[in-house]
């Protein structure tokens, strides 16, 4: 049986699975993304070539057919860079794709990363049962991933680059009132931190020994849960302006569902109620009626199982369609 590595290169970590062609994942490691200054980009891809030689010496699998590797940004497939990733800049135009070929003599594909989750939902998640789906990834950003007619969709995707309030929050990609900037990791962050530096009243304020910009968002959901009013309601927000941005998906495209993961997955509770409350009020509705908003079964391993499948079957020759 044929297994391949999957990388899933976040924001924030950055996630090593070898999976086999079933869609198992065989074994998993998952690392804080690797962190150098824009004036030293060599370091990026030669740390990457050390976390996963490493990676491989933990175990002794062979046949290893190749490596798949999502990345956060925009993706210059014929030359295996990434264009521009907005929030990992040290991965920008670097040939990380000739590198791991070189270093590992073993064929490489590089993917957005919301693209692969996508994909890894449609082989062996959420979406295996559908033909048409959008995926959103809520992780440091927000990125987004489209299954159409069965089939991958090569794009950008970047949803969380849409423009959802004019002249709103400032976007690490250059641009005002982007998605991303109103639902995300970073952006549920900021909120926080811009209210309690406003003197607003939170369990935050103690937390982190007063140092605001420590705040994390998993902590931030700690908070909410024991039910920090400022916390709760930055989720809400998050989910409100998600749902604006799901409903002019849905009016955009012939959608059967919506499949929501990433890292801030486990908030779910916190947000879906106001994500559905935009969508019933903004999409039309005889194309909303039937279009489900579910939540990821893979967790945070989609991203990385999906590269893996996307490596299994561009080599098999079958690109762009999960096996079934």
């Amino acid at each position: 049986m044929r297994v391949a590595i999957g990388i899933d290169i976040g924001g924030t970590n950055t996630k090593f699975v070898l999976v086999s062609e079933d869609g198992k994942v065989l074994r998993s490691e998952q690392i804080p993304t690797p962190s150098v200054s824009d004036d030293d980009k060599e370091k990026m891809d030669d740390l990457l070539v050390k976390n996963l030689r490493a990676f491989l010496s933990k175990g002794e699998e062979s046949g290893i057919a190749g490596i798949g590797m999502g990345v956060a940004g925009l993706i210059d497939r014929k030359h295996g860079k990434v264009i521009m990733s907005p929030n990992i800049t040290t991965i920008n135009n670097i040939a990380i794709r000739d590198r791991l070929e070189k270093e590992f003599s073993l064929p490489v594909i590089l993917e957005n990363d919301a693209n692969t989750y996508a994909y890894g939902e449609k082989w062996v998640g959420a979406g295996k049962e559908l033909n048409n789906f959008f995926v959103l990834t809520m992780g440091t950003g927000l990125g987004g991933g489209l299954i159409y007619n069965g089939d991958l969709y090569e794009g950008p995707a970047e949803i969380g680059h849409m423009t959802i309030v004019p002249s709103g929050r400032y976007c690490t990609c250059g641009s005002y009132g982007c998605l991303e900037s109103y639902a995300s990791g970073r952006a549920i962050v900021d909120r926080v931190v811009s209210s309690l530096e406003k003197g607003a009243e939170s369990l935050l304020s103690e937390c982190c020994e007063g140092n605001f910009y420590k705040i994390t968002p998993e902590i931030v959901y700690q908070t909410a849960m024991e039910g920090d009013s400022l916390s709760r309601e930055v989720f809400r927000e998050a989910g409100h302006f998600l749902g604006i941005g799901i409903a002019n998906l849905i009016n955009l495209l012939n959608l059967e569902a919506v499949i929501i993961g990433g890292g801030l997955i486990g908030a779910w509770d916190l947000f879906i109620g106001d994500i559905k409350k935009e969508v019933a009020k903004r999409a039309f509705k005889p194309l909303s009626a039937n279009v489900e908003i579910i939540k990821s079964t893979l967790s945070h391993d989609a991203g990385s199982i999906g590269a893996a499948g996307l490596l299994l079957n561009k080599i098999s020759g079958n690109p762009g369609k999960p096996s079934s």
